[in-house]
């Protein structure tokens, strides 16, 4: 640990965040065993359930409405014992709460990626695990504090008031991070981009993974241009398609390491050095994957991914549907590394992101993933519905798209999709969203159809 990554933490004790007690029951886990890891976590999630059913009506209401009571004080209760929370339950929650009461706290929004915003507040006692459970999963990929990083990411959305601003760039000057804004990453900004990273000469890229992998493609049509190779990049924010973190490993340099999270959340898991999963922040968070009952399926199969907030102690975030698809490793699977947490084996997607076909019914964008990483020339891609007979797929190449290419993947892709329209377009770039992430499927339809 860095010097001034051992000040901050001082600090933060001294301002009464309790931030060095909570690094150092951070740093104590990694010496646990899986069993007393999940011992704590189910007294946390007890304790938490019992504390959310004190605290917010609209909770105990659902509770004892899903079970026909409330859990008595001493009972050992499980997580599969309770409702799931859903964006809909958290956006009615928020509309009864009074910001009156959350003096102090943080009030954090979505950006809406699944289609459903919600708002939430977060105590400061939550904001600092969260923190220092980033803070260690980085480490896993290289990017601990104090070490050289630049940032590719994007700037917040309303301009913060100047003591904020000062503030914040201390601390990134303290953390030794260089931050680029890449919201708007077009070739200029990316031929800026490359020139910082030269100048800079991180040992870590910490990026959105839709903009380092624009980046990738953009340094291999620009031969020449970066001349620094990093040691590690980590990528946040969204998944990586098929073949992508291959392109960023042989054009920008770098063991690769994907991270998973949310907003709601911040880091919810970590890939390390041996890539075969995502290593959960059991200590902060319960995540669980479960079936349509809301139960969860067994390791190996694919279910919703559902989040339990252990320390945010203003909002009842148990067994909240992040909007995920995932696939869990089992208990006696464990680590190679020996880290003592669970491992999300893999995040398959949002279960939002579908396209219908001519008879109404909804195709999991997962096909496409499925059958377009077979395709060599396809670098990216994006689903445009046009209408329920109409999808566009917008591609990413660096080889001239002919009418032989279009001709296999329809091949590949037809099985599915009946008599539907299929047509591809190669562009330079995949539409962003709002949040400066790049979805996987546009719907430009009039309206949803009637499923026959």
């Amino acid at each position: 640990m860095s010097f001034l990554e051992s000040a901050s933490r001082v600090y933060g004790q001294f301002r009464g965040y309790n931030r060095l007690n909570i690094a150092r029951e951070v740093d104590a886990a990694l010496k646990r065993t899986p069993a007393e890891l999940r011992r704590r976590q189910l007294d946390d999630f007890r304790f938490h359930v019992r504390r959310s059913v004190q605290r917010f009506p609209y909770y105990r209401d659902k509770l004892e409405q899903a079970l026909g009571k409330l859990p008595g004080e001493k009972e050992e209760f499980v997580p599969a014992d309770l409702p799931i929370w859903t964006k809909q339950d958290q956006r009615a929650l928020f509309a009864t709460l009074d910001g009156k009461d959350y003096q102090g706290c943080f009030l954090h929004s979505t950006g809406g990626s699944t289609g459903v915003p919600t708002q939430f507040y977060m105590t400061r006692e939550s904001f600092e695990w969260r923190q220092a459970v980033t803070d260690r999963g980085y480490g896993y990929g290289g990017a601990e504090p104090g070490r050289r990083a630049f940032y590719i990411w994007s700037d917040p959305a309303k301009e913060p008031p100047f003591f904020n601003w000062l503030k914040c760039r201390i601390h990134q000057k303290l953390q030794n991070r260089t931050y680029f804004n890449c919201f708007f990453f077009n070739e200029e900004r990316k031929h800026l981009c490359c020139q910082a990273i030269n100048e800079r000469r991180p040992e870590t890229i910490v990026s959105y993974a839709g903009k380092i992998a624009e980046l990738a493609l953009f340094v291999r049509d620009n031969p020449g241009l970066l001349k620094w190779r990093t040691q590690h990049i980590v990528t946040g924010a969204e998944g990586l398609q098929e073949g992508q973190r291959e392109l960023i490993r042989e054009h920008l340099g770098g063991q690769v390491y994907m991270s998973y999270g949310s907003r709601e959340f911040m880091l919810v898991g970590m890939e390390s050095r041996h890539q075969n999963g995502y290593h959960l922040s059991d200590d902060n968070l319960l995540v669980e994957i479960v079936g349509e009952d809301g139960k969860p399926v067994r390791a190996g199969e694919t279910g919703r991914i559902c989040v339990t907030d252990l320390h945010n102690a203003t909002n009842p975030f148990i067994r909240y549907e992040i909007g995920d698809l995932g696939i869990m490793a089992g208990d006696d699977e464990p680590c190679p590394e020996g880290l003592p947490f669970r491992r999300l084996l893999q995040v398959l997607g949002r279960n939002q992101e579908f396209v219908y076909t001519p008879d109404g019914a909804k195709l999991t964008a997962i096909y496409f993933a499925h059958h377009l990483k077979e395709l060599a020339w396809v670098d990216a891609y994006q689903l445009v519905q046009k209408s329920k007979d109409h999808l566009i797929i917008r591609v990413i190449s660096a080889r001239p798209i002919d009418e032989a290419m279009k001709a296999a993947a329809d091949r590949q892709l037809r099985a599915k999709l009946g008599d539907m329209r299929l047509d591809f377009e190669g562009v330079r770039e995949l539409e962003k969203a709002k949040n400066g992430k790049t979805p996987v499927v546009l719907f430009e339809m009039d309206e949803e159809p009637a499923k026959s």
